[in-house]
């Protein structure tokens, strides 16, 4: 099984997809192979990021009968492929579509609810990493998303904003998510079950600009590694401009930030 790493926003805005494609994008690049899957089931534009939306593919609804562990391979033939990453994604918005009230919350593989779709979510999950070296995870700000991949991730980064109301969510965020992961990971787990690895959020910095001090200032309150501070980078404005994903072009803060939390996955795999 290959290396599952996944992102999460501390808070709207602070391009935690964006990272995650970057990720994608620099880890074929670099000739391992990736699938990218978004499971956001709101919002659902992770093929936007990839500038994949009018790409034909597979999506979250072709996936609505899926019973046990996927083919990874077979799949990752059937989805919208942007330089050498293949990309799971959801409609945009298919989490509005439905009629409101308590009794229906559906998500994206209507007619199933989202409780249905992150049933399904761990086997999909598992069989694309059966299959590739390196899968990239786009997760929402929700712990139920977190809690149905928690026995599949090596590596969970929150993306931070730098002001005072974003580090103020993104400590509620990590301090909640290192309980989920532990207690999934070790409580959940029957005993004869062989050890998972520990893990600690890693937490990237998003902000114009990212002071020394501040950063000190986050790992001491936080308690986690901060792995990385990431500034802003216009280059990302000409590739959307020009239809490319996050990283196509190999320069740039984004890039040196992905290349960072991939040399730390690496590492990490390593020592274990």
């Amino acid at each position: 099984m290959g290396n599952v790493i996944a992102f999460m926003p501390a808070s709207g805005g602070v391009g935690s997809s964006t990272l995650a494609a970057a990720v994608a994008v620099r880890a074929c690049a670099a000739g391992r192979t990736v699938v990218a899957v978004d499971l956001d089931p709101l919002a659902g534009c992770l093929d936007v990021v990839f500038g994949l939306e009018q790409e034909p593919g597979w999506r979250w609804p072709e996936l609505a009968d899926v019973a046990g562990i996927v083919d990874g391979l077979g799949l990752a033939d059937e989805l919208p492929v942007s330089c050498g990453v293949p990309v799971l994604s959801g409609r945009r918005g298919a989490g509005w579509d439905a009629a409101p009230g308590p009794a229906r919350s559906e998500g994206w593989a209507e007619p199933q609810g989202v409780g249905e779709w992150l049933a399904t979510v761990p086997d999909v999950v598992a069989g694309l990493a059966d299959a590739h070296d390196l899968t990239v995870l786009d997760l929402p700000r929700d712990p139920a998303v977190l809690d149905a991949v928690a026995l599949l991730v090596d590596a969970v980064v929150v993306v931070a904003g730098t002001q005072v109301p974003q580090l103020a969510v993104a400590s509620a965020v990590v301090s909640g998510g290192r309980r989920l992961l532990h207690r999934v990971r070790d409580a959940g787990r029957p005993w004869e079950s062989e050890p998972l690895l520990p893990i600690e959020p890693w937490v990237v910095l998003r902000g114009q600009r990212v002071e020394a001090d501040l950063e000190d200032l986050v790992m001491d309150e936080l308690d986690v590694p901060l792995v990385a501070a990431l500034g802003d980078d216009r280059r990302l404005v000409a590739e959307v401009a020009d239809g490319l994903p996050p990283g196509a072009r190999g320069r740039g803060e984004v890039v040196r930030t992905a290349d960072e939390l991939l040399l730390r996955l690496i590492d990490q795999s390593v020592a274990a």
